[in-house]
């Protein structure tokens, strides 16, 4: 795997370098991010804990990635500035999935028991979806009656 940088700037605010790369991964598939991570840092000469891979994109049925990378001067500052989910991305697979059962974990709360509101009786709610069931019902009822007087006089005609 070799790489050329296309563009290596510093951003002086957030104290990092943001560097963009093409790899070239001949009769290889797209190198991983770990990958990526260790062979910025050993060319900028910094820890891998510094070095986030921001993107990795291959054209399709090309042997070239271009990737953006930022590579921080500081580890803490990196923590802070970097979103958690390109953190957890750059990590390795294990660590990762353990970061992720820890989350899943964490968001599963508490089922909470329903109150009551003090205003409305919890008994007043069922009567009334009843009532309105009952109004249906002779609306419906009525059609039928309908119909059946009309199929009576209907008769009534045939016989005479």
């Amino acid at each position: 795997m070799d790489f050329k940088v296309k563009q290596d700037t510093y951003n002086p605010l957030l104290k990092r370098k943001e560097v963009n790369i093409e790899v070239d991964h001949e009769n290889q598939g797209t190198p991983s991010r770990l990958e990526l991570r260790k062979a910025v840092a050993s060319k900028y000469n910094t820890k891998p804990e510094n070095v986030f891979v921001v993107d990795v994109e291959t054209g399709t049925g090309t042997q070239n990635a271009v990737c953006a990378v930022e590579v921080y001067d500081d580890a803490e500052i990196a923590k802070q500035t970097v979103p958690k989910y390109i953190q957890v991305r750059n990590l390795p697979p294990e660590e990762r999935k353990k970061i992720r059962e820890q989350e899943a974990k964490k968001e599963e709360p508490k089922p909470k028991p329903e109150k009551p509101k003090a205003g409305k009786p919890a008994e007043a709610k069922p009567e009334k979806p009843a009532e309105e069931g009952k109004e249906a019902k002779p609306k419906a009822e009525g059609k039928p009656a309908a119909e059946a007087a009309k199929k009576g006089k209907d008769k009534d005609s045939e016989s005479k």
